[in-house]
């Protein structure tokens, strides 16, 4: 009954451009130093360490569903699971209809695997650096840390939960078979690839790093990376779209990209403070998220940036928001521009991108 009441929410979404995602930050506070991230420990960019109220989440979630339509949240950090209420934050968001995911780096994921799977987590995202656990561990300097991942992955996989490896394009890729090999031997099921990030974000997140080498990549160095990363498709299952990749491509080489960011009209950044913004990347929020209604949302075309978790999923939300468009459109007696929306030849690699990540995004739907 609430598989069938989960997906009969989203369908009434369909004629509004559907569902619509967001990132909460939840703290601001991490275990680990990155050398290609800011929110690192020992770099001393956090000077005001603050966690996400909790005791507040559920009303601030509602906001988001009402005004904006979202149904899946991504929790984040810092280190998402250093904030104390987490699991409690986890099942709000499930009691309330919102599918959770997780991006965390592991290192204390065993003991919570179980309270964050009766929660209702259905997907987990896990640093991984490199192909080696030697270089990932001295990265992130958390020795030993490879190992509880692939003792959390274990038990991960028998509570049905996927785990996907999340890797930074940096120079510590040095070779993408010999990653995807890595990743399948801690029992990951699927890799999922950030763009290297060296300029500095205008919001309140610190994921980019400006003196750090391993980002520091020539255009020529991300071309390479591209196309290892679709390479290794052939040894596990790659998250990001083949549509996504090639955007980057065209982008990198001048040709321009093919898709949109929808961006502050289907995905959102909440951070700790409360602030609701269009994207990381954006130089101001859009409003705190007790005044954000409907009317703050932004859709404007925007190709500023790279960040790939908003550029792909833009990709795979661009058919229903075609639909979404086409029935704004009939419904203002514009039929040949429904028409138009419906036909644009970028709904066909819309559709690609979802039929790639069917059975994982039927599972996030709550109908499977």
């Amino acid at each position: 009954m609430a598989s069938f009441a989960g997906a009969m929410d989203l369908l009434r979404l369909v004629p509004k451009g559907g569902p619509a995602i967001c990132n909460v930050s939840v703290t601001n506070l991490c275990n680990a130093t990155c050398d290609f991230c800011n929110f690192a420990h020992d770099k001393g960019f956090v000077t005001d360490r603050r966690s996400l109220d909790a005791s507040r989440f559920a009303e601030g979630l509602a906001r988001l569903k009402r005004e904006a339509g979202v149904r899946f949240v991504t929790f984040m950090g810092g280190e998402p699971l250093l904030h104390k209420n987490i699991v409690e934050m986890v099942r709000t968001a499930t009691e309330m209809g919102v599918q959770p995911t997780m991006v965390t780096n592991g290192w204390l994921l065993p003991p919570k695997v179980d309270a964050l799977a009766d929660a209702g987590i259905t997907t987990l995202f896990i640093s991984i650096d490199a192909p080696t656990a030697e270089v990932h561990e001295k990265n992130r300097g958390l020795r030993g840390v490879c190992e509880r991942i692939r003792e959390a992955n274990a038990k991960l996989t028998a509570r049905g939960v996927t785990v996907i490896a999340s890797v930074a394009m940096t120079r510590l890729v040095t070779d993408y078979a010999a990653l995807a090999r890595f990743v399948k031997s801690l029992g990951f099921s699927a890799i999922t690839f950030s763009y290297p990030r060296k300029a500095a974000l205008g919001s309140s997140s610190l994921v980019w790093s400006e003196d750090s080498e391993l980002v520091d990549m020539t255009p020529a160095e991300i071309l390479a990376a591209f196309d290892a990363a679709e390479g290794a498709r052939e040894i596990i299952p790659v998250h990001n779209p083949r549509a996504g990749l090639a955007d980057m491509r065209r982008r990198l080489t001048g040709q321009g990209e093919r898709f949109i960011c929808h961006a502050g009209y289907k995905y959102f950044y909440l951070d700790w403070n409360y602030d609701l913004w269009r994207c990381e990347d954006w130089d101001k929020p859009l409003a705190s998220l007790w005044d954000f209604t409907a009317k703050d949302m932004v859709r404007d075309g925007c190709q500023a940036c790279t960040t790939d978790c908003y550029r792909d999923a833009s990709i795979m939300l661009h058919f229903a928001i075609a639909i979404g468009d086409a029935f704004a459109s009939v419904r203002e007696g514009r039929p040949l521009a429904a028409f138009k929306a419906l036909t644009d030849r970028r709904n066909a690699g819309s559709i690609g991108a979802v039929i790639g990540h069917g059975a994982r995004l039927t599972r996030l739907a709550g109908a499977g």
